[in-house]
């Protein structure tokens, strides 16, 4: 420690330099992870100083990029070890706990996150998941016998769930017990089967063919021999990041049946519960706002390796993967994760305050499209708390400034808007119903028409994609059901309007050109992706209604195509597109 003062006290002569920055890195079982990159000497050592303590070991490394090829070098300015004085062991204290009525409730995603949340310390401890501690006998018996560790966890459990339900708290801890000893036994007996095949070795789709035919077809016995399966070779991975690698390699290994799909899911869901795992899947990021940005590509599927951040390489398969339908529940886990950082108080980036607010518009930003918000009402929640962070004001002052803070950062009504629908099903709007309500109605009041709530240079398809997108989501929205019903209309006014007065419709339906190519641009404009609202739906199908009542529709669509084949396909693309445009 003393060494380290030292250095904190020399001055540090490459602060500032152009190509240098220094990287602070701390030990972890048996690698070193970036916690983050400093601009100067003093800051990184000052990092180090505060990581120390409460970490294995820390170091320095100060790289040097050279401008004229790119190349670099890295030096360890400062490493030191900390004697290891080993924590005790203890749960994580919660304040929510899902009901579980039967044994089966607790291989449920919610119970799982709970169990992962609860025991976060044993399972990073010993790398291990939720999956494996009520799959594999060996891993329950050691957890169970682990100090008080789990008599606490299920005291605390007990304790949040009786006071919803007025149990006694005695008998909801044996209730509770009573399932972990029938889980147990379940272990015990499925480990004893013979013959249970390896994926490693056939695969995982074919795993699965092999154990349903051992318990002939009954899929729920065959779905829990699939995780005890899992675990067995799991438990020999002996760091979290590795386990997710096996998974992936599994899932990518060749088609799998959805629901085969769906068990390796919950497994990476298990793994990537821990905190610590998501930020290793990164690699290397210079600050926690760049951190989530990332993120966000792993989560819509647009994650590109970047050698600089010496991320794991299948942290691409992972993301392309947690972008299907077969990857949910890692998603969800995804952003709940981001939705967490987001809603806290810690620093988005280097810099003072307007940096961090710039940071927290670029997050903001990227989290916004026009079909809503990444991760709904829960993110839109998490916004305008993480706003907090800017702001001296609390309660609901607070709060209400921090919502108009945000809503100021967003450059259109639209967004604003978009905004406000997703607030509307959280938590926040239930304490400040009127507020979000009349931050709304004022915006739908003062927009000039659609090009008040969007850009008048935005070309025809995005404004009109954004517009149906807003209407769509304001319909099923959290609003009262009468104040959702106003404002809906009001932006069905608004786009009708907009389509009247700009005479979308005539430049749609050029008289000078072919009927079939009129006929089509206005059934592509119809799409609900780009025209969801109901009077601007109206007056476009009444125009296409025009034309195919008139006499030899087909005739004169197909005019100008000279085989039999063509005018086939032609029409069959037309009404497939009348089809999708729910026209008839």
């Amino acid at each position: 420690m003393g060494k380290l003062m030292s250095f904190l006290g020399g001055g540090g002569g490459s602060r500032g330099l152009p190509g240098v920055s220094f990287e602070v890195q701390y030990f972890k079982v048996d690698h070193w992870v970036t916690e983050t990159v400093c601009r100067t000497e003093e800051e990184a050592l000052a990092t180090a100083n505060r990581l120390l303590p409460s970490r294995q070991g820390v170091r320095v490394l100060r790289e040097f990029r050279r401008p004229d090829d790119g190349t670099s070098t890295e030096t360890i300015i400062f490493s030191e070890m900390r004697e290891q004085t080993r924590k005790p062991i203890t749960i994580t204290p919660v304040d929510e706990a899902n009901y579980c009525k039967t044994p089966k409730d607790y291989f449920q995603l919610e119970s799982r996150v709970l169990i992962s949340k609860i025991l976060r310390q044993y399972l990073d401890e010993k790398a291990l998941t939720p999956t494996e501690l009520m799959h594999h006998p060996g891993e329950m018996k050691r957890v169970m016998n682990f100090d008080s560790l789990v008599p606490n966890a299920v005291s605390r459990v007990a304790s949040i769930q009786v006071k919803a339900t007025g149990e006694d708290s005695r008998e909801r801890r044996d209730a509770i017990y009573a399932v972990l000893e029938e889980l147990k036994g379940r272990a015990e007996k499925a480990a004893a089967y013979k013959n249970l095949p390896y994926p490693k070795e056939i695969g995982f789709g074919a795993t699965m063919e092999r154990v349903e035919g051992a318990v002939k077809g009954d899929q729920e016995e065959a779905d829990y021999l699939a995780k005890v399966i899992l675990s067995r070779d799991l438990v020999n991975i002996r760091s979290l990041l590795g386990k997710a690698e096996w998974i992936i390699g599994l899932a990518a290994g060749g088609e799998l049946e959805a629901r085969h799909a769906g068990i390796l899911d919950g497994v990476m869901a298990d793994i990537l519960s821990s905190p610590e795992t998501v930020r290793d899947l990164l690699g290397r990021q210079p600050d926690l706002g760049t951190a989530l940005m990332r993120l966000i590509d792993v989560v819509e599927g647009r994650y590109e390796p970047n050698p600089k951040e010496q991320a794991p390489d299948f942290t691409g398969p992972l993301s392309r993967w947690v972008a299907t339908p077969a990857g949910v529940q890692t998603q969800g886990i995804l952003v709940d994760f981001i939705q967490r950082q987001v809603r806290g108080n810690a620093k988005l980036s280097h810099g003072d305050s307007t940096a961090q607010l710039a940071s927290f518009k670029a997050l903001l930003a990227r989290l916004m499209s026009p079909a809503g918000i990444v991760g709904g009402a829960k993110m839109a929640d998490a916004l305008v708390h993480g706003y907090l962070r800017f702001l001296q004001q609390g309660g609901a002052e607070g709060r209400r400034l921090a919502l108009d803070g945000v809503l100021a950062l967003l450059p259109t009504g639209a967004e604003k808007l978009t905004y406000l629908v997703a607030l509307s099903g959280s938590e926040f709007a239930q304490k400040e119903t009127e507020t979000v309500l009349g931050r709304a109605r004022s915006l739908m009041s003062n927009a000039a028409g659609v090009n008040g709530l969007v850009p008048a240079s935005t070309p025809l398809k995005p404004k009109m994609q954004a517009m149906a997108g807003l209407y769509s989501s304001l319909v099923v929205c959290g609003f009262p059901e009468a104040e959702r019903a106003a404002l809906a209309e009001k932006l069905d006014d608004m786009v009708a309007d907009y389509i009247v007065q700009s005479r979308v419709i005539e430049k749609l339906d050029d008289p000078s050109a072919q009927l079939r190519v009129r006929a089509t641009r206005l059934v592509q404009f119809a799409a609900t992706d780009v025209l969801s609202s109901p009077k601007a739906r109206r007056i476009v199908r009444d125009q296409i209604v025009g034309h195919l009542r008139q006499p030899n529709f087909d005739g004169k669509f197909v005019e100008g195509l000279n085989t039999p084949e063509e005018k086939a396909s032609a029409l069959r693309y037309f009404y497939d597109l009348l089809n999708k445009a729910q026209f008839t």
